[in-house]
């Protein structure tokens, strides 16, 4: 492929005032959250792209004007805006792991200049940078797997549960409003089947008070969503596929501090600080908090306090009990770029919770004094260094201690009907009596080592070890309560390790082996009784090894069109709460097997520039799952208690498309998912023929979507103004939550919801309003069962922001 030349003077051309067309995509909102504010006398300013030998764009490239206090940094796509007082500079170009390129600039009165940086060998003056940026390498990659940006989503009020679920083929799946349970549902795997990871840590040991319903986007930089095969990096024993949030690591001096309040009597801020050093020190603080009441109003059925006897017909209800509280504070010091280590950082996080329990896993089972609160402290170590004795040979080592305190608050002898009545109960307890404490201890340590060799040859290894261990550690507590299993040992001990060989001949195609080793080692209560009528408990030992394998490719048709496939024999280990329960509302069966499952995944992708006006993308993925031993969560329907079963058998197959286009200052786009996930255990353990053979696995959403659309106006209320109006359209279609065959009123109904975002950024986003209105046809929305979500509600956000390069 024959590379474009420019010469120097061909940098530089005088254009119109107005940004060019092919610049006012919501992309933009990326940049315009890191450009520091100017004086507005004589502005001029000045735009354009960074670019890779390739022309490709170069991410997050800062670009800015020597010896003075004026410079921004590139967006996802190398874009750029630099609004400048008139005058002559040196213009400083860099990015890490590329050449700094300085050059002089003449900035002129009144005139907008692009500069497109485009390597040429045969010119000195001229600048080559090499690389793709962070989220383009990693769709392009042979897995399927999609990155997102997440600096866009900064001025919005979501946590990370929300801006996963507009990811083609993702589904969050909440059992309430702000602070709930949540899951993330992939490809039709939801819960345990999805593996979670904080910069490539798995986020299972992090405690229920430091997880992605409560977690603020703003501490994210992209999210990495693996649908399928999960690279061995990672080291997951992931089922369904895998999400990697990739916190904020900006090399330079920043403020982020915002504020938000909205229905229900909700509140979040969060304050972010960080400053690197010539010297390579660096720290980053990060807090946040969250306080919601959760008052809104649900329907379903009245218990008659007197009869004990609940009601046919359904009637509107506000919750009284369901206030959640979450504090945390993310420290970070260590040092960059030192002969023995290009990173070394060492992180403390502290966090808390406290959270009323409205209701049961079925809505009409009502509290109104069940609580939780929950405690973790994670000291975390990473170590990075690449070049490590011999060049193209990289090491990484991350290592976590979790330590989390939890309390399950049941002190009541009342039952409680949603008018707020209750009667009184003989036995303590509004499910069952506890007031007991219990810790979580999880150690894990991830190392990796990556080696590149003829320049198309890469080979890597990866550990994953992971210990848990939780022991109830108040006796007092729990004497009133507690049984023989109470104070046996809960534990559990992983060992993931794995290797890869990938080889890339050119940028045209790439194609990857990779086999795991999986070994596991669990401990806990097991109840051997032969009758039902009373349980004993005895303290037993399981282990598991086997092997997995796989295999991906891709292939580049045209610049703008490439495929992807990949297949894996894949193994998931339970998970801590599918083994030992929750202490709460959950129950665990140590006698749990892991899934296994064969994967295949075949993925399409197109994307291209039309024009200068006119971008379009376009992405279609079939996906195949044959799995078994599934590990299904289930209710319990007298008290609403929910826990794990092995299933047999279970066949997914299904696709999920996403459509995207930019014209000027509009983009719109799309993505809509098909799963068709069947039981296909014909026959119960005992010989019985199964009614349900076949039926879709129960509720499961198999057909559901996103549509969204965003305009942005540049310069409303004066110079470096961004007003941006984002529109989201949310479809689920009807589902069944209980077996197809068995009839019934099982049908959760189909669902639409719109929710619409006005942000407003001032002084070249130094400031920024933000206001959202969610759901705004108050439409009764569920996810799992019957548990209703919030209404129509709004929010309000105040954010300021000040980057220094």
């Amino acid at each position: 492929m024959s590379r474009r030349r420019y010469s120097v003077a061909a940098f530089f051309c005088p254009v119109c005032r107005k940004i060019p067309a092919q610049y006012a995509v919501p992309l933009l909102l990326c940049l315009l959250c890191t450009a520091p504010a100017f004086s507005q006398e004589d502005a001029v300013q000045l735009w354009g792209r960074v670019v890779s030998a390739d022309g490709s764009p170069v991410e997050h490239a800062s670009v800015a004007l020597r010896n003075t206090r004026f410079g921004t940094v590139a967006d996802g796509k190398g874009r750029y805006i630099l609004p400048a007082p008139a005058g002559e500079y040196t213009l400083v170009v860099s990015a890490m792991g590329y050449a700094t390129v300085e050059r002089p600039l003449s900035l002129r009165s009144r005139q907008s200049l692009m500069l497109e940086l485009i390597p040429d060998e045969k010119e000195i003056e001229e600048v080559t940078v090499v690389g793709k940026s962070a989220v383009r390498q990693v769709n392009e990659s042979a897995f399927n797997v999609v990155a997102i940006d997440a600096k866009p989503l900064h001025n919005t009020s979501m946590s990370l549960t929300h801006a996963l679920d507009r990811i083609s083929g993702v589904k969050i799946r909440e059992t309430g409003g702000v602070g709930s349970n949540t899951q993330v549902a992939l490809n039709g795997f939801s819960g345990r089947h999805v593996k979670m990871f904080m910069d490539g840590v798995p986020m299972e040991g992090f405690g229920a008070s430091f997880q992605l319903n409560n977690i603020p986007v703003n501490l994210a930089e992209r999210i990495e969503v693996y649908k399928g095969v999960v690279p061995v990096e990672l080291g997951a024993d992931a089922l369904g596929g895998a999400v990697n949030i990739v916190t904020r690591q900006l090399r330079s001096t920043y403020v982020d501090a915002s504020y938000a309040y909205g229905s229900f009597n909700t509140h979040r801020s969060n304050f972010s600080v960080g400053h690197t050093a010539k010297s390579g020190l660096t720290f980053q603080l990060n807090a946040y908090q969250t306080y919601s009441d959760n008052s809104y109003r649900v329907k379903t059925q009245l218990l008659d306090v007197a009869t004990n006897t609940y009601s046919q017909e359904k009637f509107w209800f506000r919750r009284f009990h369901d206030g959640y509280r979450n504090e945390a504070v993310v420290g970070r010091v260590g040092v960059t770029r030192k002969p023995w280590a290009d990173r070394l950082l060492l992180s403390v996080t502290l966090s808390q919770e406290k959270a009323e329990i409205q209701n049961a896993n079925l809505m009409k089972i009502v509290y109104g004094g069940r609580e939780r609160k929950a405690q973790s402290a994670i000291p975390s170590l990473h170590y990075e260094k690449k070049n490590l004795i011999v060049p193209n040979l990289h090491f990484s080592l991350t290592t976590s201690y979790s330590i989390s305190r939890n309390n399950n608050i049941d002190t009541l002898a009342r039952q409680y009907s949603w008018n707020g009545e209750y009667r009184q109960k003989s036995a303590r307890g509004e499910g069952q009596y506890s007031m007991g404490e219990y810790n979580n201890s999880v150690f894990n340590a991830t190392a990796n080592l990556r080696y590149r060799f003829a320049d198309m040859h890469h080979v890597s290894l990866s550990n994953l070890y992971s210990d848990f261990n939780r022991k109830a550690t108040d006796a007092a507590a729990n004497s009133e309560n507690s049984v023989a299993a109470t104070f046996m040992r809960r534990t559990s001990a992983k060992n993931v390790a794995g290797i890869s060989y990938r080889i890339q001949p050119s940028d045209r195609w790439s194609a990857s082996v990779f086999a795991k080793r999986y070994d596991v080692l669990v401990r806990g209560p097991v109840d051997v009784s032969t009758v039902t009528s009373s349980a004993v408990y005895e303290e037993q030992g399981r282990s598991f090894s086997t092997e997995g394998y796989g295999l991906g490719a891709t292939y580049r048709i045209l610049p703008s069109l490439h495929l992807k496939v990949s297949f894996e024999k894949s193994y998931r280990l339970p998970s801590e709460n599918e083994l030992f329960g929750d202490e709460s509302l959950e129950t665990g069966d140590v006698g749990l097997k892991p899934e296994n499952s064969h994967n295949i995944n075949f993925n399409i992708c197109y994307d291209r520039a039309l024009s200068k006006a006119h971008t379009v993308y376009f992405d279609v993925g079939l996906i195949y799952r044959d799995t078994k031993d599934y590990i299904r969560r289930q209710i319990e329907q007298r008290y609403g208690g929910a826990y794990y079963a092995n299933h047999g058998q279970v066949r997914n197959l299904g696709f999920d498309v996403e459509a995207r286009y930019f014209y000027r200052r509009v983009s719109v786009g799309g993505n809509f998912t098909f799963q068709d996930i069947r039981n296909m255990e014909q026959y119960a353990v005992g010989g019985r023929k199964l009614i349900y053979y076949k039926d879709r696995m129960p509720n499961v959403p198999y057909l559901f979507g996103n549509a969204d659309a965003t305009c942005n106006f540049y310069n409303p209320v004066g110079r470096g103004s961004v007003l941006s109006a984002t529109y989201n359209l949310r479809y689920i279609h009807s589902f069944f939550r209980n077996w197809e065959s068995e009839g019934g009123d099982i049908i959760i109904p189909s669902q639409l919801s719109h929710d619409l975002t006005l942000t407003l950024s001032l002084r070249n986003g130094r400031y920024h309003i933000a206001g959202e209105a969610r759901n705004i046809t108050d439409e009764m929305l569920y996810d799992n069962y019957s548990l209703q979500k919030p209404g129509r509600s709004f929010m309000l956000k105040l954010r300021y922001f000040f980057f220094k390069q």
